[in-house]
C-alpha cells in the first residue's frame, strides 16, 4: 500500500508540473502576441494589432491578467482607428464635394420629403418643358442611386411594359416590368394619355451603361407592349443620361463615405461609454473602500472576518 500510495505521488506531481509547465508556456506565448501587438498599434498598424488582440483573446481565454491587458490595449487601438478612418473619409469627402456642384450645373435639385432623399432632375427633362413628349427620364437622388423612366405620351394606349434600345445591329432590352407593377403607372386626361415605367433596382438591365457607351450614336427605343411606339432619341436626352451617370457614381461615393463617418463615429461613443462604465465602476469600488476604512469595519469580502458564533 505504501509503494503504491508513494508511485501515486509521483504520477501526481509529473501532472501538476506539467500542466504548470503548459499554462507557463502559454501564459509566455500570450505576453509575446501582446507585446507584438502593442508594437504593431504604435507602429501605427492599427488593422493587424486589432486581429493580433482578437487572437489572443481566443487562443489564451485562460490567461485573464493578459486577456484584461489586451482589452485595454485593444480599446485604444479601436479608438484610434475608428479615428483614423473618419479623417480619412473626411479627406476624401473633401476632394470629392465641390465636384458634385461641376457635375450637377444641368440639374436642378427637389428637396425629399421627410426622410426621404432629395432628387436631382436634369433640366431638360422637367415636367414643363417634356410634359407632352414621348422619351427617357433619367432620375438620381442624394444617395447615387439612378434609375431611367421611360416616359410615353400620345392619344392612345400602348401598354408598354418594357423598352428595347438600339443603334444598328447593337441593341438591349430591359426587363420586363407586368402592367400590375406599381412601378408601371397609366395616367389620363381627356385624349391625352401617358404610360410611365421606373427601371429601378437595375431593372434597366444595363440600358443605362448603353445608352452612355454609345452616347454619340443616334440610339432608337422601341416601347413595347400590347402595341410598339418608336423614337430616335434626343441627343441632349442621351447626353442627360451620361451626366446624370457620372454624377451618380460621384454621389454615390458621398453618400457611402458619410455612412462611414456615421458607423465610425457611433463606434467611438461606444467605446467612450464604455470607458465610463468602467472608470464608474472603479470608482465606486474606490469610494466602498474608502468608507469602509474611515469607518474601521471589516470588509464583508475578507476571509478573516471572524465567525458571528466565536
Amino acid at each position: 500500500m505504501k509503494n503504491r500510495f508513494t508511485l501515486g505521488t509521483v504520477w501526481i506531481l509529473i501532472l501538476g508540473i506539467g500542466v504548470f509547465s503548459c499554462s507557463s508556456d502559454q501564459e509566455k506565448q500570450a505576453r509575446i502576441r501582446l507585446e507584438q501587438a502593442r508594437n504593431l498599434y504604435h507602429g501605427g498598424q492599427l488593422e493587424t494589432a486589432m486581429q493580433l488582440l482578437d487572437s489572443i483573446q481566443i487562443w489564451y481565454p485562460d490567461q485573464f491578467g493578459i486577456v484584461g491587458k489586451a482589452l485595454k490595449l485593444q480599446d485604444s487601438v479601436a479608438y484610434d482607428y475608428h479615428i483614423q478612418l473618419i479623417r480619412s473619409a473626411s479627406v476624401m469627402l473633401d476632394s470629392l464635394e465641390p465636384g458634385v456642384k461641376l457635375l450637377s450645373k444641368n440639374f436642378r435639385w427637389i428637396p425629399g420629403k421627410a426622410g426621404q432623399p432629395g432628387m436631382y432632375e436634369h433640366k431638360r427633362q422637367t415636367v414643363r418643358n417634356s410634359w407632352n413628349r414621348t422619351f427617357l427620364k433619367v432620375n438620381i437622388n442624394d444617395r447615387g442611386e439612378m434609375w431611367l423612366t421611360s416616359h410615353y405620351y400620345g392619344k392612345e394606349w400602348i401598354d408598354h411594359f418594357c423598352i428595347k434600345v438600339y443603334h444598328r445591329d447593337h441593341y438591349i432590352f430591359s426587363d420586363t416590368i407586368p402592367l400590375s407593377n406599381p412601378w408601371n403607372r397609366k395616367v389620363q386626361d381627356m385624349d391625352d394619355k401617358w404610360e410611365t415605367i421606373d427601371f429601378r433596382e437595375g431593372t434597366d438591365n444595363g440600358v443605362i451603361g448603353f445608352i452612355v457607351d454609345h452616347n454619340d450614336e443616334p440610339l432608337k427605343v422601341r416601347f413595347t407592349g400590347k402595341k410598339f411606339y418608336y423614337i430616335v432619341m434626343e441627343k441632349f436626352d442621351r447626353l442627360a443620361v451620361k451626366e446624370g451617370y457620372e454624377l451618380a457614381q460621384v454621389l454615390s461615393e458621398i453618400y457611402q463615405l458619410k455612412q462611414t463617418i456615421k458607423r465610425n463615429q457611433k463606434a467611438i461613443r461606444l467605446l467612450r461609454t464604455r470607458q465610463v462604465s468602467s472608470d464608474t465602476i472603479i470608482r465606486n469600488q474606490y469610494q466602498h473602500e474608502k468608507t469602509t476604512d474611515s469607518l474601521n469595519l471589516p470588509d464583508s469580502r475578507s476571509s478573516d472576518t471572524p465567525d458571528s458564533g466565536s
